[in-house]
Order: C-alpha cells, then structure tokens, then sequence
C-alpha cells in the first residue's frame, strides 16, 4: 500500500478514536486515562514486537527517548483540549501538525520542500487559528492556542522521529512499544490513575485498539513517504468527524470549524498537487 492510502486510513481510524476519547474523557477523570491508555497501547502491540528484532544502538535509545518525551508531552495537551471541546474541534487543532512536520522535516531530516507544500501547510495552519476562539469552551483563546500549538508541535515531532528511527532500520513494533510504554509509565507516575476504575478497562481496550491502529499505520505511511505529506493527509480527521456528525447526530457544525475544515482540505490538496 502506498504512504498516501495508509495516511488517509490513519486519518479515518483517528476519527472514531478521537469520539471514543471524548466519551472517555467525559465519564473519567482525564488526566489519570492518559498512563493506562498509553500503557494498553503498548501491551496491544508487545507480542508482535517481542517477536521482532530489535536494533539497539545509542543513537536509536536517545531516539526512543525523545519519542517518549514527545507523545506523553503531545498526550497531555490533547487530552486536556479534549475536556473542553468537541472531537471535531480536538481534531481540527491537530490538523496543524503539518506545519511543525514540516519544520522538523527541514531541520532534522534536510528534507527539500517546495513552494506548493508550504502554502498548504500554511493554509491549515490559518484556518484552524481562526476557529480555536469559541471551539474550547472554558479555556482563553490564549490557553487555546498555546494547547493546540504545542501538540502540534509534538505531533509533527514525533512523526519526524519516526522517520529518522525507520531510517536506522527501527521496525514498526519497536518504535511503538518502546516510546508508548516509556510514555504511559512516565504519565501514569506523573499522574497516578487513583479513581479509574478497573470496569473501565473494556472502554479503554477499546480505545486503545483503535488509537493503536491510527498510530501503526501511521508509522507504515512514514516508512514509504514524507513525514510532511503523511502528517498533511492525516490531517483529513476533522472533515470526517464534521461529516459523521451531520449524517448520524445530523449535527451542524459552527462556521468557524467548517471553515477551519475547508482550509485543511485546500491545504492537504496543495501539499499532494
């Protein structure tokens, strides 16, 4: 399967993670799901990549550090986002994350970028700053911006990361075991999951199936392409949600999201044009 077909995948399975998560949040206390969902994450994909051979090198260790620092870091932020606002609106920050892919992508990698890439990823970037405003509810545009801005950052990192871990010969499975159980202990320490009770553990199996799924096909998409148009079609997630929620709930979304949307959806055309 082609890098382009396995990010628009990522980006349908995003999808419905992204309304299981605000589900969770809703019933639970959200900051103490993030060490159990990340460490159920982990334990999914542990017999695949037990089996796998792993490349131990120093430069691969400080990689899978650095991995794990980014997604517990990127957790946090999009878990607290997602206490406040709608999965669609969740998604719609995340789609700024081709814009931090991008620059990693130049900085990390010397990746050449052309004229078309860098206005799409400038024009999600835009519309998805003009429709943080009333999108979060409680939270001060500036808490907003300064939420979504970080987890993009750190979902355009980690997706770098992968690239340059793949690059040292680092398989699917290790890349994702080894940054998501170092995440999930790190946040679980951090935030002990004290009032999470065990009959939750079918609703978050659940949801770390799926958001197991988004993320393996992610890193398959980063293996065969460029972590900048990779990270720009995942970003379809929120035209998806927006869609699911006028077709099932028959749900109108604000125009400030819609027209966020159409602004990933330009941005995505001229990235792949």
């Amino acid at each position: 399967m082609t890098a382009a077909i396995l990010a628009l995948a990522a980006a349908v399975v995003l999808a419905v993670a992204s309304a299981f998560t605000k589900r969770l949040v809703s019933d639970f206390a959200h900051r103490q799901l993030i060490g159990p969902l990340l460490l159920l994450n982990a334990l999914l994909v542990l017999p695949v990549a037990a089996l796998a051979h792993w490349r131990l090198s120093w430069q691969i260790l400080l990689l899978h550090g650095l991995s794990a620092a980014t997604l517990m870091v990127g957790s946090f932020c999009v878990i607290e986002l997602f206490s406040e606002g709608t999965a669609a609106a969740v998604a719609v920050g995340q789609a700024m994350a081709p814009m931090p892919a991008l620059v990693f992508s130049l900085i990390l990698l010397s990746s050449t970028v052309t004229g078309m890439q860098a206005l799409g990823d400038v024009t999600v970037t835009v519309g998805v700053l003009a429709a943080l405003g009333p999108a979060f509810g409680e939270f001060s545009r500036a808490r907003a911006v300064a939420l979504v801005a970080l987890a993009a950052a750190t979902s355009g990192l980690l997706v770098v990361l992968t690239k340059l871990l793949a690059n040292r010969g680092a398989g699917i499975g290790e890349i994702y075991v080894a940054r998501t159980a170092l995440a999930g202990l790190a946040a679980a320490v951090l935030v002990r999951p004290r009032d999470i009770p065990f009959r939750a553990l079918p609703q978050l199996t659940l949801r770390s199936a799926l958001q197991t799924g988004y993320y393996l096909l992610l890193i398959a998409a980063v293996e065969r392409g460029s972590p900048t148009t990779v990270q720009t079609l995942a970003a379809t997630t929120p035209l998806l949600l927006l869609a699911a929620g006028v077709v099932v709930r028959r749900q109108r979304p604000s125009g400030r999201i819609t027209f966020a949307a159409l602004a990933v959806v330009c941005g995505v055309a001229l990235v792949v044009s």
